[in-house]
């Protein structure tokens, strides 16, 4: 990933797809369309993907390797099934908890990405962005 200029980091659950209702499995929830074709759009552009997942962290206790061995798996063949874009994936990505967020001067809402062009994305970012060197 170092090096590479077009790279977009996205996170699974809440974005790539709903967040999983408690009688689903997580292979069967659906992706969101719109976001899965701007992602092939991109990657056909050019774009890297790396997808980041926080999936399991709490359930397992932040035990990477078991995440990796439990969760990976579905995951993988998720992304297979719905022809998701990605060159990198990390599980591992830190849960906030239910009432706690990230905070990051690169970041973009999901529904921002969807009805934004680049120089749209780009322009919100500046905006929001406290240090402006």
């Amino acid at each position: 990933m170092i090096g590479k200029d077009k790279v977009l980091v996205v996170d699974i659950d809440g974005t790539l797809c709903d967040i999983k209702a408690q009688e689903e499995n997580y292979i069967d929830v659906a992706p969101e369309p719109q976001i899965v074709a701007r992602l092939q759009k991109m990657h056909a552009e050019g774009w890297r993907i790396v997808l980041s997942s926080s999936r399991g962290m709490r359930s397992n206790d932040g035990n990477l390797g078991q995440i990796n061995k439990i969760v990976g798996p579905v995951v993988l063949e998720w992304l297979e099934r719905h022809k998701i874009p990605f060159d990198e994936i990390y599980f591992g990505k830190p849960w906030p908890g239910k009432e706690g967020f990230y905070i990051d001067d690169r970041s973009v809402r999901p529904r921002e990405f969807i009805e934004n062009d680049l120089a749209g994305v780009e322009a919100l970012i500046a905006r929001d962005r406290i240090a402006k060197g």
